[in-house]
């Protein structure tokens, strides 16, 4: 028997707990979906290009969904460091979310750094505010369990604000990470997690696949605008950075990260959380099997 991941915490665990609103699966995982990759000068322009690729944000929220916007805020870095989501990508799915009858945007991440100063730095709370989208940071007692149904990866707790919505969109930035090699839109969602999340490192690549698995994103869009190349994921040298102008949307989570993957430049299928995803036959780890739409603007 393979070995599984629980946590055992009492009441937060009760059987009694049911989670609001749970999200849909995804449609067949090796089903061609299209990714589209939008190369550009404005981080902004190239983000509203990409969903409109991909057939426009009413193809993924209905008039008066409350939808959840998922960056990578974990670090106190600046845009320029490349650690977290640029807010000029966030801005744009902001704006359109809205303007396809969102009710309600959330911002939200559970940082690494004090979360007060990840959210200034980065630059995301000023915007997010400015454009009216709630700003939440997270609060312990809303962890309710979640099971992601995995052979590793069974019941965690998850912040309820990411369960009380009606669309979650998967927003990372595309950088180096120390432990799992890449952090990609698969790896931002730790963010959702409470708890001990460094207990999830050890069979790290098959816990990343089951928690992607057992919480679908409806919509992913990666920002390669900056690209961390070394010393993630939290960075801080600008020699690590390199300028890539790039975003990649998608509907599939997996397709969108190897697409990512190849990007930064590694083979897919020696990213572990990719060989996970692939093995559990969650999409195609081979890039030429993936149907990829790449544009420059």
């Amino acid at each position: 028997m393979k070995r599984r991941t629980f946590v055992k915490n009492g009441l937060l665990f009760s059987s009694s707990i049911l989670l609001a609103r749970p999200h849909s699966a995804q449609a067949n995982p090796l089903t061609a979906a299209p990714v589209i990759q939008v190369k550009g000068e404005s981080p902004y322009e190239i983000t509203k290009r990409a969903v409109l690729e991909i057939g426009g944000m009413g193809k993924i929220i209905s008039r008066g969904d409350v939808v959840m916007v998922k960056p990578n805020i974990g670090w106190n870095r600046t845009v320029e460091q490349a650690a977290c989501t640029n807010p000029e990508v966030l801005r744009a799915l902001i704006e359109l979310a809205f303007n396809a009858g969102a009710k309600k945007v959330v911002i939200m991440d559970n940082t690494c750094h004090k979360a007060e100063d990840c959210y200034q730095r980065s630059g995301i709370e000023a915007m997010a505010k400015k454009l009216g989208a709630e700003v939440r940071y997270c609060d312990e007692t809303r962890l309710v369990a979640h099971d992601f149904k995995g052979e590793y990866l069974s019941k965690w707790p998850v912040f309820k604000d990411y369960l009380e919505v009606d669309k979650f969109i998967n927003v990372p930035i595309l950088k180096h990470h120390g432990s799992a090699g890449l952090t990609i839109a698969m790896k931002n969602l730790y963010g959702i997690l409470g708890g001990n999340r460094g207990k999830l490192h050890r069979d790290m690549g098959e816990n990343i696949a089951e928690l992607a698995g057992g919480f679908p994103s409806h919509l992913v869009v990666v920002d390669a605008y900056r690209i961390l190349l070394r010393n993630g994921p939290v960075g801080g040298r600008l020699s690590d950075v390199e300028m890539r102008k790039t975003v990649i949307a998608s509907t599939h989570i997996m397709h969108a990260d190897v697409t990512a993957a190849v990007l930064f430049g590694k083979d897919p299928r020696e990213v572990e959380f990719l060989q996970a995803a692939h093995a559990k036959k969650m999409g195609e780890i081979d890039i030429a099997k993936i149907p990829v739409k790449s544009l420059t603007i």
